[in-house]
């Protein structure tokens, strides 16, 4: 198998990669695999762009009422509510923002579409438990439809969100997603569940673009062959 026509393109490292771990595949598998992982990896945009967007805005919202209207931009101006690692992210984001519009073009929606997915789950933890989510009605705040039986822990909340970040990096940065095929339905599900609990709207756009269930019966039944 030689896989050197793929160097300028693919890659032969990663076009490799999509082997995962089997011994003598060949260049055809390879090739069908990654097709596969492209599509699959595709099919899961609308989830996680689903968590990730109204995960920061639910978390926006409530921390505007918790603080006030301006938290990030009062944040920015005076470590209040941040730690460290946390903080320098939003200054990051703010360096950024300056770099590319003029002081007074620098709105708060901008700033938080400036901040990453991690900056948004790293609040989900537990180490902002004394100064965000022991106060009440943070929690729900957030995550508003959470089961009424089942208490209120940030950081069972924080575990799947975690897992979702990885799978999210893993897709955004073109990477092998199928080498724990046997986990994709946990991590799906973990998904759906994480959207169960945010706020919803009434637009029904996640229902009609959401097309991941096929795509993973398709990986399954391709993976098999």
């Amino acid at each position: 198998m030689n896989l050197e026509k793929y160097r300028a393109t693919i890659g032969v490292e990663r076009l490799k990669s999509f082997g995962y771990g089997q011994e003598n595949v060949t260049e055809e598998y390879l090739l069908q695999m990654y097709e596969l992982n492209l599509k699959t990896s595709q099919s899961l945009y609308p989830a996680l762009s689903m968590v990730e967007i109204h995960l920061r805005n639910a978390i926006d919202t409530m921390m505007q009422t918790l603080f006030s209207e301006t938290w990030l931009e009062d944040e920015i101006k005076e470590q209040r509510i941040l730690l460290n690692y946390d903080h320098n992210k939003l200054l990051q984001a703010y360096e950024t923002l300056q770099s590319k519009y003029k002081e007074e073009d620098i709105t708060h929606g901008k700033l938080i579409s400036e901040l990453t997915f991690g900056f948004w789950v790293n609040l989900c933890s537990k180490k902002y438990n004394p100064i965000i989510w022991t106060k009440k009605g943070t929690f729900r705040g957030v995550f508003v439809d959470y089961p009424k039986d089942k208490k209120e822990r940030i950081h069972e909340i924080s575990d799947k969100l975690n897992k979702i970040k990885k799978l999210r990096n893993r897709i955004f940065h073109y990477e092998p997603i199928l080498h724990k095929k046997d986990k994709f339905g946990v991590l799906y599900n973990d998904i759906c569940k994480m959207i169960s609990y945010l706020p919803k709207d009434n637009s029904g756009i996640y229902e009609k673009t959401n097309n991941f269930p096929y795509e993973l019966a398709q990986m399954l039944y391709n993976m098999k062959q």
